[in-house]
């Protein structure tokens, strides 16, 4: 009687009685970062580069006079496609009009009145309006519906000036003559340096600001510098704060303030304000926090 060779184990075959082992799956992590209240200065630089455009667009010069110039229209002047006008002042004369006289009388390329500046009326009062909104904005909280009143009313007022023809410079005209102009070196000027605050304040400084979620643990700084403590998940808290209209849904892309409430024996509340997109941000923490932080092991006994 002969028996039939037993055939060698592969390299990839388990051998019977062992089941193989179980993989721990990949640990998963969600950050939360904490912004400061820069973060929602976004339309200041942001305005203020679009209106420097428009101003370098435009083309328009500024000329500084003093009180009581006349200027008179010149019938039948003496270049083409270009209307005369005479300048009577009184003395002493500005320094911009002894330089434009100079640079004309030397009859370069250099334009007698380099400074540009719109002459939109509204530009310049459009840009302080938002300037000042954002930073009572970012200053004086408005939660409910004080928020949506403040809101409602500047809607309103806005809309009736911009229904009214000319309706910004009859506004300042009434106020004394006290219009706002603002030229492109004053735009730019805020625009870069508000641009730069900010970039440094997200991209650098918020990012030591977090809180990091895994499925049995947290981990939280809560200020730049600060040690980093971490907190077992079983009963965590989590409330989220994002009822204010003008800095959560306007200006903060649906961002909003977090508290964290601990348990155990000494509880503490973490507090995380101006976290972005902070509803989508908290059901996927909830959902890793539904997770098993542990993988059970099998194993097969044969005989």
């Amino acid at each position: 009687m002969s028996t039939a060779p037993t055939p060698p184990l592969s390299s990839g075959t388990t051998p019977p009685g062992h089941a193989p082992a179980p993989q721990a799956p990949q640990k998963r992590a969600i950050t939360l970062i904490s912004h400061s209240m820069l973060f929602y200065w976004w339309p200041i630089w942001l305005l203020g580069f679009i209106m420097a455009g428009i101003t370098y667009l435009e083309n328009h010069r500024l000329a500084v006079l003093p009180a009581h110039s006349k200027v008179t229209l010149i019938e039948g002047g003496t270049e083409p496609n270009a209307t005369a006008y005479r300048v009577a002042v009184q003395n002493p004369p500005t320094n911009s009009l002894n330089r434009a006289a100079q640079v004309t009388q030397s009859a370069g390329d250099e334009d007698a009145f380099p400074t540009r500046v719109s002459q939109r009326v509204w530009m310049a009062p459009m840009f302080c309006v938002v300037l000042l909104l954002t930073v009572v904005i970012t200053n004086v909280p408005l939660r409910g519906l004080w928020s949506f009143l403040v809101l409602l009313m500047l809607l309103v007022i806005a809309l009736l000036i911009n229904l009214i023809p000319d309706g910004w410079n009859k506004l300042l005209s009434a106020l004394g003559n006290l219009h706002i102009y603002i030229n492109m070196a004053g735009y730019l000027f805020i625009a870069t340096v508000v641009f730069i605050l900010w970039a440094v304040s997200v991209f650098i400084f918020d990012q030591r600001t977090y809180l990091i979620v895994t499925p049995g643990q947290i981990q939280v700084c809560e200020h730049v510098g600060a040690s980093i403590r971490s907190f077992d998940t079983t009963g965590l808290a989590f409330e989220k704060q994002r009822d204010d209209l003008f800095r959560h849904w306007l200006l903060g892309f649906f961002s909003g303030d977090l508290i964290v409430r601990t348990s155990g024996a000494e509880r503490e509340t973490i507090r995380l304000p101006n976290v972005l997109w902070i509803g989508w941000r908290l059901e996927e923490v909830q959902a890793l926090l539904r997770e098993k932080a542990t993988v059970q092991s099998t194993t097969v006994v044969t005989h």
